[in-house]
């Protein structure tokens, strides 16, 4: 059955209405289809990646504060590293600074009993005497490797010094010493009774043990 314009002309309004709603309805449909459902699957796609990209900015961003504050950190301890080396004699002050040690004294009127620097001790591990060594199984598994101890860019210089001055100069000459620009430090320290002596008065001896520290290159 063939329908022409006048066919359609004579239908009702809502027969019209009814089949233009129909048409748009499968234009939509055919719309939805073949055009917009793909761009709203390229849209989705889209905006997952750019949410992937925003956590990507935010994990690089955290990142990136945490290198500054690294770096921050490690300037800090290069500065500290620094600081303590001039603060290390090398061994051609060692005369200098032990010269120093007794200016102090006989600055703060103390008389040098002893005055005894003793070359640096190395320190070997202790082996008790007598025990057997262990067995070791045939079908013993490797121990993982041990890591590397650093090894020390500094010499320890003991100094042994007995001196006898009244209490207060013996204090004086210890806080001469923690006053000194090297690393001095004191320790053992051991005071007798304290006895009168005729025109000097109360007179302590002491005893003890200072410690200085040399640097030392071990690469050369």
């Amino acid at each position: 059955m063939d329908i022409n314009v006048d066919d359609l002309k004579k239908l009702s309004s809502k027969l019209k209405a009814l089949i233009v709603f129909l048409i748009c309805l499968l234009l939509g449909y055919f719309y939805y289809m073949f055009f917009f459902q793909a761009i709203l699957a390229k849209q989705m796609a889209l905006d997952t990646k750019l949410t992937e990209m925003q956590q990507q900015i935010v994990e690089k961003e955290k990142v990136v504060a945490q290198l500054d504050r690294y770096i921050r950190e490690i300037n800090a301890l290069k500065q500290s590293f620094t600081i303590a080396l001039l603060k290390l004699p090398n061994a051609r002050e060692i005369a200098g600074l032990l010269a120093s040690v007794v200016l102090s004294g006989e600055e703060a009127g103390v008389n040098f009993l002893l005055f005894e620097p003793k070359p640096p001790e190395p320190k070997l591990p202790e082996v008790k005497p007598g025990t057997p060594p262990k067995p070791v199984a045939a079908k013993a598994p490797p121990s993982p490797p041990k890591p590397a101890v650093p090894e020390k860019f500094y010499d320890e210089i003991p100094i042994k010094v007995q001196l006898a001055g009244s209490f207060h100069n013996t204090v004086s000459f210890y806080a001469k010493i923690a006053q000194l620009s090297r690393i001095v430090n004191v320790e053992e320290i051991v005071m007798g009774d304290a006895q009168d002596v005729k025109g000097g008065g109360r007179i302590v001896r002491t005893a003890c043990t200072v410690k200085t520290y040399m640097f030392v290159d071990r690469k050369q």
